[in-house]
């Protein structure tokens, strides 16, 4: 039988960090064009006992590149004991059902189901990882790459997630979620979408907000929330 993926594993606070790389330009906008995010998770959470949980990531990994998770709050066996996120089969595509209710994506009734679910499940990668039990740290690391919206090589759009979907608020959680564009980015960027999850209540945004700041001279987003919210940033190149 298949292993599902982990949607409850419990958790007080998770932090993501986000910078982008600007490849496009240096490629001229080719029709091979994207760039990249590169993301540093980092939660606390609650483990009833030493248990293996399949962790989701969502996310298209960078080519050549690895996505990983590892507790660094355990011992060193744990530290040294990464686990890397990987494709899911087709074959076990039904496994991202309960990712697609908790994160509001329903199946259009209209197109064969099985094709959407493996569709859907090439967007996501899993990671079996073992959590001592107890209240343990656990540290994400990932490059995403950032296709083209609408094929268009100047326009990008990325999601995230605080928490990840594989984690369960706590009753007072802290969630914190920033993201930084490089030096001299010239892309004009839409106002970040931030959205409450399915059947959860608002985003309940503590600090931080939809403006932009300098970090030395470069332009960042950041923000704290009591619930877990869904951010959307899109941006574009001038022609």
């Amino acid at each position: 039988m298949t292993t599902p993926i982990t949607t409850d594993l419990v958790v007080y606070n998770q932090g993501i960090n986000i910078d982008i790389e600007s490849i496009a330009p240096t490629r001229g906008f080719d029709a091979d064009a994207y760039d990249v995010a590169n993301m540093t998770i980092t939660a606390t959470v609650e483990s009833p006992s030493e248990a293996t949980y399949r962790l989701v990531l969502a996310a298209d990994i960078e080519a050549g590149t690895s996505a990983i998770a590892r507790v660094v709050s355990g011992t060193k066996e744990n530290f040294k004991s990464p686990a890397e996120f990987k494709r899911i089969v087709k074959k076990d595509a039904e496994i991202i059902r309960p990712i697609l209710a908790k994160a509001g994506i329903a199946l259009d009734p209209a197109i064969d189901e099985k094709k959407q679910l493996e569709a859907h499940a090439a967007q996501y990668k899993v990671a079996d990882l073992k959590i001592p039990a107890g209240r343990q740290v656990l540290r994400i690391h990932a490059s995403q790459v950032l296709l083209p919206v609408g094929g268009d090589p100047r326009k990008y759009r990325f999601v995230m997630y605080a928490p990840q979907l594989s984690l369960a608020p706590a009753g007072n959680v802290r969630l914190g979620a920033t993201v930084v564009f490089p030096l001299d980015f010239n892309a004009t960027i839409d106002t970040p979408l931030v959205e409450a999850m399915p059947n959860q209540p608002a985003a309940n945004v503590v600090a931080g907000n939809d403006a932009p700041v300098l970090v030395g001279a470069q332009k960042a987003y950041g923000w704290a929330f009591q619930a877990d919210p869904k951010i959307t940033f899109t941006y574009a190149y001038p022609a």
